[in-house]
């Protein structure tokens, strides 16, 4: 089933109190998975303090006197909230020494900005859509001291997940279907797509949330807009390249599915392919505000993120369609964003109609498209076959974009997809989902 999205809503402050009573303050460890995210060492934590000055047996013991009275020493006051963060901020998927605060309202957010420096912080990013903002901090004692001396100015705190595009080394799994055969140039004609399709997605934009779009001859002059929040000055890593490909392409070498579309790339990974929620979270307002009916997110990780959650809604309250990858890892469930309830999740077959040997899927996978040996655009001037879910991820995001130019109205756009996909006899419908992406355009389109 699908992950909820869920708001915060409560001030913290009332979550500080019942920890500080009951002595525990309970919170979501995300597992680390290895694949998805990069791995982090072991961190050192702060032990209590340990007990010192043990009576010497070569010293005798004086008595106290009779008049003496005799002294208490008090037992060290467990610190909930610092043990809470704790395990909110050192679990091995989020990045070390950073926070996600989301605050009540803007004032609360200002108010923390203006005194965070002062209190040994560092914010890294506000997103002020959302009341949030990214802090770094170097003790996570004077994250504690912040938060315990404005409790009802928080409305969540979390880590920040590492992301990244899908890997390509699954675990085994003995319920995947191990499907390995290409699609290859067969891979329009799968998806009912191999006729005239150039006014495909016409006035429809689709953000390409990935590593990065590079110039390339399947893109017609001015159908690229670039919008770069890693901003590290590296080269982009070719898979933001191939999954824009696969939904704008116009050469026949490399062919899109909605050539007529306009693409809004916004780099959110690195040229390792690596992200982090809150870039992912900025990338996902920036592309709405921007324009975009069709937002594509073909990586993510796991564990969950009440930030990237909120970023999600933000979109669908503006009619964005949002697609994800479901992943890579052959697991049973899907990555986030894929798993938040409202993204359309995506997995992959392969030609023969099974389950892709890497594809994740699981109750709540929407849709299962081509991913095994498909050809989309390499670099600058290449053209590869490439096996992902973020493939399948495109084809889906592209036929969503040519049903929003043909007049299905955003909120529609998923029970369209499920209603015209294809069952495969041969693949459960936990594996595939409820088909696999058969494109139905009206009469003469």
């Amino acid at each position: 089933m699908k992950i909820p999205l869920r708001f915060t809503t409560t001030p913290l402050i009332g979550i500080l109190v019942g920890a500080m009573l009951l002595g525990l303050w309970s919170s979501l460890a995300p597992r680390n998975t290895g694949e998805q995210g990069r791995a982090i060492g072991d961190r050192s934590v702060e032990s209590g303090a340990v007990a010192r000055g043990a009576a010497d047996p070569r010293r005798p013991t004086l008595a106290p006197s009779p008049a003496a009275k005799p002294t208490s020493v008090a037992a060290p006051k467990h610190d909930a909230l610092l043990d809470s963060l704790r395990s909110k901020l050192q679990a091995p998927n989020v990045v070390p020494g950073e926070a996600l605060l989301t605050f009540r309202d803007a004032e609360a957010r200002e108010r923390f900005a203006s005194q965070a420096a002062a209190r040994g912080l560092e914010i890294v990013a506000e997103i002020p859509q959302l009341n949030a903002a990214r802090v770094r901090y170097h003790r996570l004692e004077d994250l504690r001291d912040s938060i315990a001396g404005n409790g009802s100015d928080y409305a969540s705190v979390e880590g920040n997940l590492w992301l990244s595009i899908p890997g390509a080394s699954p675990a085994p799994d003995p319920n995947n279907q191990g499907g390995r055969a290409p699609f290859g140039q067969a891979m329009m004609q799968a998806i009912n797509a191999a006729g005239d399709r150039t006014q495909w997605g016409r006035d429809v934009t689709v953000a390409v949330l990935d590593t990065g779009v590079l110039l390339h001859p399947t893109f017609a002059a001015g159908q690229i807009t670039h919008l770069d929040l890693v901003g590290d000055g590296q080269s982009f890593h070719s898979h933001g390249t191939s999954v824009a490909s696969l939904i704008g392409g116009q050469n026949p070498q490399a062919p899109g599915v909605a050539p007529a579309a306009q693409i809004l790339d916004v780099r959110v990974a690195n040229a390792e392919g690596y992200s982090v929620g809150s870039t992912l979270a900025q990338g996902i307002i920036a592309a709405t505000d921007r324009g975009a009916k069709v937002i594509n997110i073909s990586l993510g990780g796991y564990g969950d993120s009440a930030m990237l959650g909120q970023a999600v809604n933000y979109a669908f309250q503006r009619g964005a369609v949002v697609v994800a990858a479901a992943g890579n890892d052959a697991y049973g469930q899907l990555a986030i964003p894929a798993a938040y309830e409202g993204v359309i999740s995506v997995g992959s077959v392969d030609a023969n109609n099974r389950q892709a040997y890497f594809s994740n899927a699981g109750a709540g996978l929407d849709l299962a498209a081509p991913g095994v040996g498909v050809v989309s655009a390499w670099e600058t001037d290449k053209v590869a076959f490439v096996s992902g879910t973020s493939q399948s991820s495109a084809l889906v995001s592209a036929a969503a974009a040519s049903y929003l130019a043909w007049g299905v109205p955003p909120q529609q756009v998923a029970a369209r997809l499920k209603t015209d996909a294809r069952p495969a006899f041969n693949a459960s419908g936990v594996a595939i989902g409820p088909g696999i992406l058969m494109i139905k355009p009206p009469s003469g389109r």
